[in-house]
């Protein structure tokens, strides 16, 4: 890839966060009083280059550090250290942010387009996009053909199901057509049905020459998806690789991760290419066992 071709530049990236014991050490730590608090590093010095175009699956177990790197991304967090270029807009499909639930979904629509600084009557257009979107009875798009939520786009988006949420929310994501998409375990919501569907309008959007980033907790969905993926562990990159490469490497270590004791699991730096080594192994081991299976049975 061509330096031109880079659209996310990240160096040293760290996020430190404060963990309270209670609720009032987070009033006392405000007014400068001693409190009873502790550091938990969720991004420690994440270095990498993401190329446009290509789909990045960011794997990982819980707390490590997936979510932080795409909230620094979409610009709503700042990492405490390090650097982190964007060259395009970007927009978050997150289960749990996005949109205000005192508002209705098409006060929401025009709520996120004015924050990205569209005009009214191009936030007019997309509100009529996705209220056509809404209704896939009376109207099968060819793009969101998904976004079943009738007339719950004139109620507040509190009265919504978890999987009308969502719906709303990635026909929104989709439409303000940004550069980058960031999608954060949202496809876990809904039926499978629904995620196939996100899955080939976001194809279609890397087809566009797009960028997207993927996290979530099923490995074999990035390994069927992803260009490529990056293995955070503990806020630091174990490795980033190919999808086909990365993947089997994660799967044995998340194995071998629930066969140990707390302990073992503090003492625990897993390493990229000694998960690969093994798993080249145990493919080569297989391959000549069905060699000499075949062998005995010829004539």
């Amino acid at each position: 890839m061509r330096l031109a071709d880079v659209i996310v530049r990240c160096r040293e990236l760290t996020k430190v966060y404060d963990l309270y014991g209670e609720e009032k050490d987070r009033l006392k730590a405000l007014l400068g009083l001693r409190a009873n608090v502790k550091k938990f590093p969720a991004l420690c010095g994440v270095t990498q280059d993401f190329h446009r175009g290509e789909i990045v699956g960011l794997a990982g177990l819980n707390g490590s550090g997936k979510s932080t790197l795409a909230r620094i991304i979409a610009g709503i967090t700042q990492p405490d250290l390090g650097l982190c270029e964007v060259s395009g807009t970007v927009s978050m499909l997150a289960a749990n942010i996005g949109m205000n639930d005192q508002l209705t979904g098409r006060e929401n629509i025009a709520y996120k387009c004015m924050l990205m600084g569209m005009e009214k009557r191009k936030i007019a257009q997309i509100q009529q996009q996705i209220i056509d979107f809404a209704d896939v009875d009376e109207k099968l798009d060819d793009i969101l053909n998904f976004a079943d939520i009738g007339e719950f786009i004139h109620q507040p988006v509190k009265t919504y199901s978890s999987g009308m949420f969502v719906r709303l929310a990635f026909a929104l994501s989709i439409n303000v057509e940004p550069e980058i998409l960031i999608v954060d375990e949202a496809l876990s919501v809904g039926d499978a049905s629904f995620a196939e569907k996100c899955m080939a309008r976001m194809r279609h959007f890397r087809a566009e020459g797009k960028t997207i980033f993927f996290v979530t907790h099923a490995p074999w969905q990035m390994l069927n998806f992803c260009d490529r993926v990056m293995w955070l562990h503990q806020g630091r990159v174990v490795g980033y690789d190919t999808a086909e490469r990365m993947i089997p490497a994660y799967v044995a270590f998340t194995r071998e991760w629930t066969q140990l004791d707390h302990l073992q699991r503090t003492q625990l730096s897993p390493d990229y290419e000694t998960y690969r080594a093994q798993v080249e192994n145990q493919q080569r081991a297989v391959w000549q066992q069905r060699a000499k299976e075949t062998a005995q049975k010829s004539p």
